[in-house]
């Protein structure tokens, strides 16, 4: 039975953490970073269960680090932002939240994010043997229940899909936290059907803990990495789609992809990605309106938030916020930017009268748009500012 965990995104090809069923065999999903190719995601495919959405639960507490209990009733839950949960509660809490997934080629992770059933996992886990998401998945909750599961949808871009499930009580569900609140260094839990352990007390899956080891990783603008979080969270083969939370029991973001060692040809040691929980909710809000993610097209690639460093070589106010598009190749040649008269070098500031601050804000603005929609693009050219007229297109594949 084959494990899947997404793939993972640094300058080099990323390797997928997946079970599939063919010989018990792990497979390698990779990321083609060449410089000036949109990086595209090679994932054999693989079953992964999808993470829950929840609400804040009114808990009391004296400080920032106080202990909560949380809620084991089916609902939504959560605690506090400024409650820390051990994480032996923030285990309890997100438990009946997290899903065991089975399809025809693998075994992955889910978790639930709304009461009547809808689940977040990644693309990877639910896609079949011709490539494409299967119309139902098997999907097992931490008590052992086994439900069918709709594929309502799935983005290949994002590396996240969506399934819906049906009984007659309500779900618990767990709360996705914004990317705007996670800092490096906090501590993080990674929960999922790590190899498809099985035996062992309660549910088979596997708890492991870490800290944000940096956020908002990014290669191109179609990069399932775009806005991602890197952890050193333990996540292996079979952790693919499940949650990686905080201490207050939220989803930050979905487990997706180790990184290679080119050194060593494996894996490099504690470097897991996971997709920022800004796309995932921009994402599954489309998915779940229409079951399908339509999303506006820059053309753009090697790009990064501006440092005030940066700022200050280009002549422009050091507290300025921004996507800097730092490499020779940043413009695809022939795109709507080049179109528009987007240069290498250039800062984004705005989109649409939306400030771009991240990488993640730069991709979860793009799924808000449409193709062929013509947008407003405030840049800094050097010290100077102007606004540039974009009719967005239609993102490859």
């Amino acid at each position: 039975m084959k494990r899947y965990l997404a793939p993972a995104v640094t300058g080099l090809a990323a390797i997928g953490l997946w079970l599939g069923a063919a010989a018990c065999s792990d497979k390698a999903a990779t990321i083609d970073t060449n410089a000036k190719a949109a990086a595209t995601t090679s994932v054999t495919s693989a079953p992964v269960v999808k993470p829950a959405a929840t609400q804040p639960t009114t808990t009391s507490q004296s400080s920032s680090t106080a202990q909560a209990q949380p809620s084991a009733a089916a609902g939504q839950t959560a605690v506090s932002q400024t409650t820390q949960l051990s994480v032996a509660d923030v285990v309890k809490l997100a438990d009946p939240s997290i899903v065991r997934i089975q399809t025809t080629t693998g075994v992955g992770t889910g978790f639930i994010v709304s009461t009547d059933g809808y689940l977040i996992t990644n693309n990877h886990v639910v896609q079949g043997t011709a490539g494409r998401a299967q119309a139902t998945v098997q999907v097992t909750l931490s008590d052992g229940t086994t439900l069918d599961g709709k594929v309502v949808g799935a983005d290949g871009r994002a590396d996240i899909a969506v399934v819906k499930l049906t009984r007659n009580e309500p779900f618990t569900a767990l709360t996705l936290g914004k990317l705007d609140d996670v800092v490096v260094g906090q501590d993080v839990v990674a929960i999922g059907y790590a190899l498809d352990l099985k035996a062992g007390e309660g549910a088979s899956y596997s708890v492991t803990r870490g800290i944000v080891s940096a956020k908002n990783r990014a290669i191109t603008e179609g990069s399932p990495a775009s806005g991602a979080i890197q952890t050193d969270a333990a996540i292996n083969h079979g952790n693919s789609g499940g949650p990686l939370l905080n201490l207050s029991g939220q989803v930050i973001g979905v487990n997706t992809a180790l990184a290679p060692d080119p050194t060593t040809g494996g894996t490099a040691n504690g470097i897991g990605f996971a997709v920022g929980s800004d796309t995932v909710k921009a994402v599954y809000d489309d998915i779940r309106a229409s079951g399908a993610v339509t999303r506006g097209f820059l053309g753009i690639q090697r790009f990064e938030a501006l440092r005030p460093a940066k700022a200050r070589d280009l002549g422009i106010p050091e507290d300025t916020r921004g996507v800097y598009l730092s490499g020779a190749d940043s413009v695809a040649p022939g795109s709507p930017a080049e179109k528009a008269g987007l240069r290498s070098g250039d800062v984004i500031t705005k989109i649409d009268g939306v400030a771009i601050h991240t990488e993640s804000d730069l991709a979860v603005q793009m799924i808000r748009e449409e193709p062929n929609k013509t947008v407003e693009v405030v840049i800094y050219r050097g010290a100077k500012q102007m606004t540039l007229s974009v009719t967005l297109g239609t993102p490859a594949g």
